[in-house]
């Protein structure tokens, strides 16, 4: 590793915190639409962003190839993890949105629904749950429920109530 003097260092120091402060990860809600009492026991999501899909291979002579970009992706998949309580709320919630179409619309707040920087809507979500082991000896972690969300997103971002949300 190099070692930097002091002044070379602040500068990067500076540059980075003109930047502005950085996004804690932990910094989020998800909110699923009719379920807006479980945000609270939503403990992992996706963030969705916009990118293109892939790229595109363009022969070009002399054998050489170029690069294009693909359709934006707006088919989007992530882990999701809901704590359970004992009135059995995400249980619930998971035989309601199957007894709905199986399918859900949410936002995924950068701060809380009441305060928030941000929130990107996705569309047409659903779940897919893998079964939670239940362990007789384990006395030290809450019951979840993890999986994978498939869902659909297209850029919206709506601005927030919050120019400070903490």
């Amino acid at each position: 590793m190099t070692v930097s003097n002091a002044s070379y260092l602040k500068g990067f120091y500076d540059q980075t915190k003109a930047m502005g402060q950085k996004v804690v990860n932990s910094d989020f809600t998800f909110e699923i639409e009719g379920f807006e009492q479980n945000y609270l026991l939503a403990r992992q999501c996706p963030w969705p962003d916009v990118a293109v899909q892939g790229e595109i291979e363009v022969p070009s002579p002399l054998g050489a190839a170029l690069f294009e970009p693909q359709q934006i992706r707006v088919n989007h998949q992530g882990q999701v993890t809901f704590m359970e309580v004992t009135a059995g709320s995400i249980d619930q919630m998971l035989v309601d949105i199957i007894t709905n179409g199986g399918t859900f619309n949410a936002k995924i707040y950068e701060g809380t629904p009441e305060r928030y920087l941000r929130y990107k809507r996705i569309t047409d979500a659903f779940l897919q749950i893998d079964d939670p082991d239940r362990d007789w000896e384990n006395r030290s972690q809450v019951l979840t429920f993890s999986g994978t969300m498939f869902f659909h997103y297209f850029g919206e971002i709506v601005e927030g109530n919050s120019a400070d949300y903490r």
